[in-house]
């Protein structure tokens, strides 16, 4: 009997841009067909470098991420990382180049499950990349680094599961918004006023798009005393293998916030007991529109974000203010922690930032057909700020006005909001077989005419990061 594992990793190529455009330097297997290589070349690095996007610059520091491309023709899927690899005689002092490790397409959660571990070993060889002129020592870097990641794949036990399991956390005491944030979301207003409080755990899916590589697992977890004791205690079976985590605090109970933060430092203490990092969004939650500009509300807000920062060291956390009575601010919410759990958020902004470029655009937001904010790009904060808010707004108006047939064409445009000289476009893209929504703020002249003329390419990148988003 032939107890031997299957071979996960296939191929491992190594690309620059040099004189000759997107060039496999290094390969593996050592027979890869030539058009294989040079396809896997040109597509990590045309997708991932934009339009040359360091050239302004004389850093290589900073210019660096990861993404999952899907090389179908190949019937392979590919984990890239991108950086840049200093040389005075380059323009912009530095070459783009790629390190793809490739499996079959059938394969591809292997990625998803492994992320965090894979980023480790390829960023690892990719920074000694980076300081070594020697072409013969690259060699043997990568090589290196092919033989680490068999290593790898061959002593997982399984490394071949058929989908990405996600876990999403919603935790916090009794009373702090947690099911009726999700009912809120979902737009699913008329069940709040009927929520009972959750006992034990109440679980549910997510889905994204109708196809998707993962299966997102929602454990809402019961807020009384006894519930969240035994959670605490069995820690290692609710809180093991956490990928994404939204803590809710009720902001309002003034009285409670004390029994709030304190559960929080307990959920952290036992994370970091069982070296569990996940993503964590902390939701100030019933931050009612009435309310909110009180100066007893903003001084509480002052000290728990204090005393969250102080408990949240080693973890990458961030806060928002929420209510139900502002739906913009639950789709913000929800919508940033979803995209931590893709592999390609990098990507979609690098994406966004050239389209903007591109488009003269001061910001740009991409929405999926059920208002859940995919990515986003923008050059100041009031600007993303206001995207934010706005964005259910021209959403549900495009709707309505398509629902009445009221459109000739496949967007709005509003003109005039702040000056004469900027438009807002709200537009339908169809990628694959997705409804998929841009809201930008473009320069009025020229504005749509821009848009539609680079969006064949925009969309033709974002295509392949939409079927391996999440």
């Amino acid at each position: 009997m032939n107890d031997k594992k299957p071979e996960i990793i296939k191929a491992v190529v190594f690309s620059v841009f040099d004189d000759d455009g997107p060039t496999p330097k290094i390969y593996f297997p050592r027979d890869m067909e030539e058009s294989a290589r040079l396809l896997i070349a040109m597509k990590t690095i045309s997708i991932l470098m934009g339009d040359a996007i360091y050239q302004d610059g004389s850093s290589t520091s900073g210019i660096n991420y990861f993404g999952i491309l899907p090389f179908p023709d190949l019937k392979l899927n590919g984990l890239t990382y991108f950086f840049l690899i200093p040389d005075s005689q380059a323009r912009g002092n530095a070459k783009a180049s790629t390190i793809t490790v490739l499996i079959d397409e059938s394969n591809r959660v292997f990625f998803y499950e492994n992320m965090k571990y894979l980023r480790i070993i390829i960023d690892k060889a990719a920074s000694k990349v980076q300081v070594t002129k020697d072409f013969t020592e690259i060699e043997k870097i990568i090589e290196s680094l092919k033989e680490e990641l068999i290593e790898f794949a061959e002593e997982l036990e399984d490394p071949l599961s058929t989908k990405r399991q996600l876990k999403i956390l919603f935790t916090g005491i009794d009373g702090a918004g947690k099911t009726s944030f999700l009912l809120g979301v979902k737009k699913r207003y008329s069940e709040i006023i009927k929520v009972l409080p959750t006992k034990g755990v109440f679980r549910s899916n997510e889905q994204i798009f109708e196809q998707q590589n993962s299966q997102i697992s929602i454990w809402d977890l019961a807020g009384q005393k006894t519930y969240r004791d035994k959670f605490i205690e069995e820690s290692k079976f609710y809180l093991y293998n956490i990928d994404l985590m939204f803590y809710f605090i009720d902001i309002q109970d003034e009285e409670r916030i004390g029994e709030s933060l304190k559960l929080y430092k307990e959920i952290i203490y036992k994370l970091r007991e069982l070296s569990e990092f996940p993503s964590i969004i902390i939701c100030l939650n019933k931050h009612d529109p009435d309310l909110k500009d009180t100066k007893p509300m903003k001084k509480r807000i002052k000290n728990v974000t204090i005393d969250i920062e102080k408990q949240s060291e080693g973890f990458f956390f961030k806060i928002f203010n929420t209510s139900i009575f502002d739906h913009w601010s639950l789709i913000s919410a929800y919508s940033f922690g979803l995209s931590q759990l893709s592999p390609n958020r990098e990507l979609f902004v690098n994406q966004l930032k050239q389209f903007a470029k591109n488009t003269n655009s001061d910001a740009i937001l991409l929405l999926n057909d059920n208002g859940i904010i995919l990515s986003s790009y923008s050059k100041s904060e009031i600007s993303e700020k206001v995207f934010e808010i706005s964005a259910p707004h021209y959403q549900t108006l495009y709707k309505t006005f398509k629902e009445f047939e009221l459109l000739k064409k496949d967007y709005l445009i509003s003109s005039g909001i702040t000056d004469d000289s900027k438009s807002v476009i709200f537009k339908r893209i169809i990628v694959d077989q997705y409804n998929l929504y841009l809201l930008l703020y473009v320069e009025k002249e020229h504005g749509i005419k821009k848009v539609e003329k680079n969006l064949s390419d925009f969309v033709k990148n974002i295509k392949d990061l939409i079927k391996t988003y999440i």
